[in-house]
């Protein structure tokens, strides 16, 4: 067994046995497995661009909590690797402790009995993360992985960093963003090459690294799965018979089979034309977020005609914008949703976008910046085009699982004024809502069924 994946788990276990003397010793043998196990897996990796240089800084040490300190309690674990972090040229000491009643951890770096970078990680699936120490060129960085899937949707990212003066300075950095939801309008997009791309990158960095902190289950069961730290994607296992991995193929060609194994038992999106929305009064429905002073509102009537107000406050400044438009062809999805296309927009405000003028009120002179229609806008913050789609949601509509209105489409749901959780079947939207297929964003009515 990989020894350092399962690291994690053996140290959740101390509270159970009886002793500090027993803890300490099983943290020596755990901590030492760990470092063999590293070494071995640096000078083996076959994903491995160029050999590590080892250097004085990154070599492994004895090392022990201290009995003085105030954080060296018995859930904690001085690992026995001594890294260069800041590049200073000290040997720093790295801990990790158990937090929370061990519903998750915490990665202390400390130097001269100074803490100089903390990361804390939950075995939760919300928090997940994970913390390498990453060896290129005999120095020494952190690297910060997290390859984040919720509903279907990923992104993927990763940053490498110094602590340079104490202070975190990141170097290189990355991310890839796609979804596997190939049977649904809330695709957006699955790019094999720029997937692949970035996996070669994050798995080179990988090889030349040592794990610190792991609580994300899924990559701790792909890194057992492989008997090294490399990400080979773990959902690519999950879809047989429609797909299997060949391992005689690279990851590429794996992804591209994929796609086109999961596109082709796809069935079509069956449509229904209506007469008009499913609504028999206007409705008034609001886009924000809460924080800071702005927030576009929005009339839709039952004939698909609406009128909108956006205003956004920075002081005296004030950013505007009214507009009104048409929803034309509408067509039914599901019992819940409906599918929307924008026949018209046009922009009501009294100057062009872009334009400032002031007015007095009271005794203050308000500033004002014509703007674009935040919420009607595209990804280029410019007022979208005829032809432009939304998604009409009933309170009824639900996302618990594919297939279901609301499965994948994670923007829209991070925009939800209530936000809650998609568990069940009995977990549903509980008002009106719209949604801009460009942007994801989401437009909701107040009141809850």
């Amino acid at each position: 067994m990989y020894e350092d994946l399962w690291y994690d788990s053996c140290v959740k276990q101390f509270d159970n046995l009886e002793g500090r003397i027993m803890k300490k010793n099983i943290s020596l043998v755990l901590t030492e497995m760990i470092v063999v196990t590293a070494l071995t897996c640096a000078c083996s990796g076959e994903q491995k661009a160029e050999e590590p240089q080892e250097s004085e800084s990154s070599a492994p040490i004895e090392t022990s909590v201290s009995e003085s300190s105030e954080i060296a309690t018995d859930d904690v674990v001085s690992l026995m690797f001594a890294p260069d972090l800041n590049h200073n040229g000290i040997a720093e000491e790295v801990r990790l402790t158990e937090i929370d009643d061990g519903q998750g951890q915490r990665l202390e770096i400390w130097e001269n009995n100074e803490l100089i970078d903390i990361e804390e990680g939950y075995f939760a699936h919300t928090g997940w993360t994970s913390v390498f120490l990453c060896t290129l060129d005999g120095e020494d960085y952190l690297l910060r992985y997290h390859p984040t899937m919720f509903q279907g949707v990923c992104m993927y990212d990763y940053s490498l960093s110094t602590l340079t003066d104490n202070e975190e300075t990141v170097v290189q950095s990355n991310q890839v963003e796609f979804d596997i939801n190939f049977a649904t309008l809330l695709h957006y997009g699955f790019d094999s090459e720029a997937i692949d791309s970035f996996m070669d990158e994050i798995n080179d960095l990988l090889s030349n690294s040592v794990q610190m902190l792991n609580t994300d289950n899924d990559l701790l069961g792909t890194f057992e799965k492989e008997g090294r730290l490399y990400d080979s994607l773990w959902w690519l296992d999950d879809w047989e018979p429609v797909f299997v991995r060949d391992e005689s193929k690279s990851l590429l060609e794996n992804l591209k089979d994929f796609q086109t194994a999961m596109t082709a038992v796809q069935e079509p999106i069956v449509t229904e034309g209506t007469d008009g929305l499913p609504i028999t009064e206007p409705m008034e429905m609001a886009f924000y977020s809460g924080a800071g002073a702005w927030g576009t509102v929005l009339t839709l009537n039952p004939d698909g005609s609406f009128v909108g107000d956006y205003s956004d406050a920075d002081g005296l400044t004030h950013y505007v914008c009214q507009f009104h438009g048409q929803f034309g062809k509408v067509e039914k999805l599901t019992e819940a949703s409906w599918l929307l296309t924008l026949e018209e927009l046009e922009l009501d405000t009294s100057h062009s976008v872009g334009n400032e003028w002031d007015e007095p009120y009271d005794d203050y002179m308000f500033h004002y910046i014509s703007s674009e229609p935040y919420g009607f806008d595209g990804t280029d913050g410019i007022a979208l085009k005829q032809g432009a789609q939304f998604i009409l949601y009933s309170p009824e509509a639900a996302g618990h699982e594919p297939g279901t209105e609301l499965y994948g489409a994670t923007e829209f749901q991070s925009w939800m004024h209530h936000h809650h959780e998609f568990n069940s079947e009995d977990d549903i939207l509980g008002c009106w809502g719209l949604q801009n297929m460009e942007t994801g964003r989401g437009f909701f009515a107040d009141s809850d069924v």
